[in-house]
């Protein structure tokens, strides 16, 4: 064919013209069958993006509840997942306080992480179980308005435990429709959750009830119970307003814990059994908040003040039948405590050489009335008594910043806290008891770039200075 092209070009151009004409013509034919064909119908798909807080630090994040709502929480503790780079962990039972980390750090049950719920602070000082120990079993994700992430110890309003960054989570005070759910799930667990809200006069009245059980893979069922409450009213809106929380928490749960790997390879244990089917806890959290705020001509005006009642009894087994080969290692950590406070900061808005200037003073304090005790236990009934404290420890703390909006691509803020903490112990040892206080002043300042040469990306600078003098010191 190609050689009586050669031959023949008249003829091929001929015939080549003729099938391009029979295919423009077959053209209209095919698009008129393709749209005789149904369209098939896509379901629509919604993207959801926070919108980006004003020149804000890239170790700032404001999550709404859309965004908590969204991901597939187990446990509540895992809300705090939401933020990126942070990790709740578990171990030791399914009622205990979340293991943290942040940053690469391990946090323990909240030793340097500060987390507070409308205000409340929910690290406990000198806990029978560790520094800051933070239990969010008593949350119902489902009531959660947002969750404010701060990365790093950079804001003067940030004080005790706020070394690795601070959580504070806020509480809905109404919900679009009302709740009433029951999931169930493998290894026996089971939730159920009632939440609603209505007008009640000129505010709104919120209540929410929930009740847990999981037994989990253990040859020894967890048998966590789990049971949360929650009445809240509120009144008034953005420029004045109040709100009033009632929150009650009961649980108790079986544990297991690590088990020695040598136990588990010679058979004398399952790989989910456990040398000691008697670890575990109860815990209780029962609390009243009140919240208020005033918006006027020279600034906003916010108010907290709370009241916490907490127990927990942790019955724990790490060494088994080491030191006490007759009657096991158990032993119980006892924790009882009171916690009173209060926070109130006012915010000034201004200027400073044309430019916006916000400038921020408060105050913080908080008391707790502790009561510790550490026993010697087998199948959780008391054999001895290690040691048993009282503690009063009391906190006062003064801060203030200023942030200047220099341009609309750099924020600056310098700010200044301090903070006095005293405390008191009477133990059942002479040696433990006694006095101390001690100040502490911490300067704190920040830069914010908003923009750079690589279009848009953001750089941030921050940084934190502590520097103390003791007003009281026992020095050994």
């Amino acid at each position: 064919m190609a050689g009586r092209c050669i031959s023949e070009p008249s003829r091929c151009s001929a015939r080549s013209a003729m099938i391009l004409r029979a295919a423009f013509l077959a053209c209209p034919l095919t698009l008129a069958l393709a749209r005789a064909e149904p369209l098939a119908s896509m379901p629509e798909v919604v993207v959801r993006a926070p919108a980006p807080l004003p020149l804000a630090s890239a170790s700032e994040r404001v999550i709404t509840a859309e965004e908590i709502a969204s991901r597939p929480i187990a446990r509540p503790g895992e809300i705090l997942e939401a933020a990126p780079g942070l990790i709740a962990s578990q171990h030791s039972g399914e009622g205990k306080a979340n293991q943290y980390f942040l940053r690469g750090f391990n946090l323990d049950h909240g030793t340097d992480l500060a987390i507070t719920l409308d205000g409340m602070p929910l690290n406990m000082r000198s806990h029978a179980h560790g520094q800051g120990y933070a239990d969010l079993n008593f949350l119902i994700p489902e009531l959660l308005a947002e969750m404010r992430v701060r990365k790093g110890p950079y804001g003067a309003d940030q004080g005790d435990f706020a070394n690795a960054g601070q959580v504070d989570l806020s509480l809905r005070d109404s919900l679009p429709r009302p709740i009433l759910q029951t999931t169930m799930g493998s290894f026996g667990y089971w939730r159920g959750l009632a939440a609603g809200s209505q007008a009640l006069g000129p505010g709104r009245l919120l209540l929410a009830g929930e009740i847990t059980a999981y037994d989990g893979p253990w040859e020894r069922a967890d048998r966590l119970r789990r049971f949360n409450g929650l009445a809240r009213y509120s009144q008034g809106g953005e420029a004045a307003g109040f709100s009033l929380t009632a929150m009650a928490y009961s649980g108790r749960w079986n544990a297991t814990d690590q088990v020695p790997a040598r136990a588990v390879s010679a058979g004398l244990i399952g790989r989910f059994g456990t040398l000691d089917p008697s670890d575990g806890g109860l815990a209780a959290r029962y609390s009243l908040s009140a919240n208020a705020h005033l918006q006027g001509e020279s600034g906003t005006t916010r108010a907290q003040a709370y009241a916490i009642r907490s127990t927990l009894d942790l019955f724990s087994n790490f060494t088994y039948f080491l030191d006490n080969p007759a009657q096991g290692d158990q032993f119980q950590q006892r924790d009882r405590r009171w916690v009173l406070g209060f926070d109130v900061s006012h915010s000034m808005p201004g200027t400073l050489l044309d430019r916006p200037l916000t400038t921020r003073i408060g105050v913080q304090g908080r008391h707790d009335e502790i009561a510790l005790g550490l026993y010697r236990t087998e199948g959780r009934a008391l054999l001895a008594t290690l040691r048993r404290d009282a503690l009063r420890e009391s906190s006062l703390a003064i801060w203030g910043d200023a942030t200047w909006r220099a341009t609309d691509w750099l924020r600056a803020t310098l700010g200044l806290r301090g903070d006095v903490l005293g405390g008191r112990v009477q133990s059942d040892l002479a040696a433990n008891s006694g006095t101390a206080a001690q100040a502490i002043a911490s300067p704190r300042g920040g830069l914010v770039f908003g923009k750079n040469l690589a279009g848009g990306d953001v750089n941030n600078q921050r940084r934190g200075r502590l520097c103390w003098r003791c007003a009281k010191e026992k020095r050994q």
